[in-house]
């Protein structure tokens, strides 16, 4: 079945969406009466998604196999002959935990949310580049790549990689598509639930996901929300110092067991 052939509404596809931030953007989309090719690793949740609707077209993959990936982009091709554009959200967290931090994390967190990220981009340009318009790519970053934040070693890395990507990116295929980053702050999902430290500003999944929707109509070169909170990270720019002893008192506060955790998407 060819997608793009069915109506005359866009072709966006989704990774990360069979929980938190993703599956919020599938819903909407489809209220929107878009075509999403909903992608993750739970194939349950993702069989969950469709039943909502028959605009959602699972596809299963995981994002931080590249055999998988490849499996993925012929697939893409025999559901659809275009695509308008990607959302690239799929993401993993692993906190380094001192004195004895499991540095191997840094690998995986790596390979979900910048290599698997990038594969994706590249399975998807010949397609975005058949879009009935300009394509668009969007990747959800995050606002850590603003501050340093205790133990978020491998995930703020792996962030700031995909927005200097992005950032490179957007010059190189101005002539032809678009591309938007995404900076949430914190936001309420099965990953945050496992944090133990405090998350000033936490929107609702579902907020955010209206939030990220109606700011991509506009095709913004970045998008970042909560702004109170993004002032809030400024301080680690203007009073580097203070910010350090900031973190450090949080850190020593809340120094509980942060159990290194994929989320399934």
């Amino acid at each position: 079945m060819d997608l793009s052939e069915t109506d005359n509404r866009s072709v966006v596809w989704l990774t990360g969406a069979s929980s938190g931030i993703g599956r919020e953007l599938c819903l909407e989309l489809i209220a929107q009466g878009h075509r999403v090719i909903a992608s993750g690793r739970n194939e349950q949740a993702l069989a969950k998604l469709a039943a909502h609707s028959d605009r959602v077209i699972p596809l299963a993959f995981d994002i931080a196999d590249p055999n998988a990936v490849e499996q993925a982009g012929h697939k893409l091709a025999e559901l659809t002959s275009h695509l308008d554009q990607v959302i690239v959200n799929a993401g993993s967290c692993e906190y380094l935990k001192f004195p004895d931090p499991d540095w191997s994390a840094a690998t995986r967190v790596m390979a979900i949310n910048y290599s698997g990220a990038v594969d994706c981009i590249r399975i998807a340009l010949p397609l975005l580049k058949k879009a009935s318009g300009r394509g668009h790519i969007v990747g959800i970053i995050s606002q850590v790549v603003f501050a340093p934040f205790a133990q978020a070693e491998a995930y703020g890395a792996s962030k700031a990689a995909l927005s200097y990507f992005l950032d490179s990116l957007r010059v190189d295929v101005a002539d032809s598509l678009d591309v938007t980053s995404v900076f949430p702050g914190f936001v309420k999902t099965p990953l945050t639930d496992r944090n133990h430290f405090s998350m000033p500003f936490i929107v609702s999944a579902e907020d955010a996901a209206k939030r990220i929707l109606a700011s991509l109509s506009k095709r913004p070169r970045r998008f970042i929300f909560p702004k109170r909170l993004h002032w809030l990270l400024k301080l680690s720019v203007i009073c580097p110092r203070l910010w350090q002893k900031i973190m450090v008192a949080d850190n020593k506060a809340n120094n509980k067991d942060n159990t290194p955790v994929r989320e399934k998407k």
